[in-house]
């Protein structure tokens, strides 16, 4: 499964295509880097863990509505969150559904760095540092990115595996799911239409 591949066909099936993005992204000898310029919510925050090197605005802001929305956690966040950031701190981000700021996802090590919206644009700031890893001996950082991953690399392999069966076949299409989702939409009409009189 290629990532930028323009020529597939536009279609996502939630079970094995997430299964199988996670592996990708888990196994990926290049350096992977996140730009995170806002809000980021569900697979947008539990898939940081996966990536080398995370940058985000300082006014972003990360939540996680997993549990909201009749779902479970993904992206392997079962075991990255866990390990990055302690058993509590990883139960309000998933369980509590708790947003947690710029400042503090820095400091539960979700976030490489804060980078300012000052003079420069914030993705040129990330292209610069992507551009100057991209200046270091090629052979060299897959070594070193394979000996910094090789040992939770089975642990995140492992969690995918279980977070993507318990999704597909007991989480997606549940009962809980299917009520969530409804809410969430009735939620959103409310909100439209309260606009909407204003």
């Amino acid at each position: 499964m290629e990532l930028l591949d323009t020529q597939a066909p536009m279609s996502f099936a939630i079970g094995s295509d997430f299964h199988q993005l996670n592996k990708t992204l888990i196994s990926c000898e290049k350096i992977l880097i996140a730009a995170v310029n806002g809000p980021a919510a569900g697979y947008g925050v539990s898939s940081l863990a996966l990536f080398d090197l995370v940058y985000c605005v300082p006014d972003a802001y990360f939540f996680t509505p997993f549990v909201k929305w009749g779902m479970a956690t993904e992206g392997a966040s079962s075991f990255s969150f866990t390990r990055l950031m302690g058993h509590q701190k990883a139960a309000a981000l998933c369980l509590a559904g708790d947003s947690i700021t710029a400042e503090e996802a820095e400091k539960l090590n979700l976030v490489t760095k804060i980078l300012p919206n000052g003079d420069k644009d914030f993705l040129s700031n990330v292209v610069e540092i992507a551009r100057r890893i991209s200046q270091s001996p090629p052979g060299a950082l897959r070594t070193t990115k394979m000996l910094m991953k090789q040992p939770v690399l089975q642990d995140l392999l492992d969690a995918n595996d279980r977070e993507c069966a318990i999704i597909q076949k007991e989480r997606f299409g549940s009962e809980e799911f299917v009520e969530a989702i409804k809410q969430f939409k009735l939620e959103r009409e409310q909100k439209r239409q309260s606009r909407v009189k204003l």
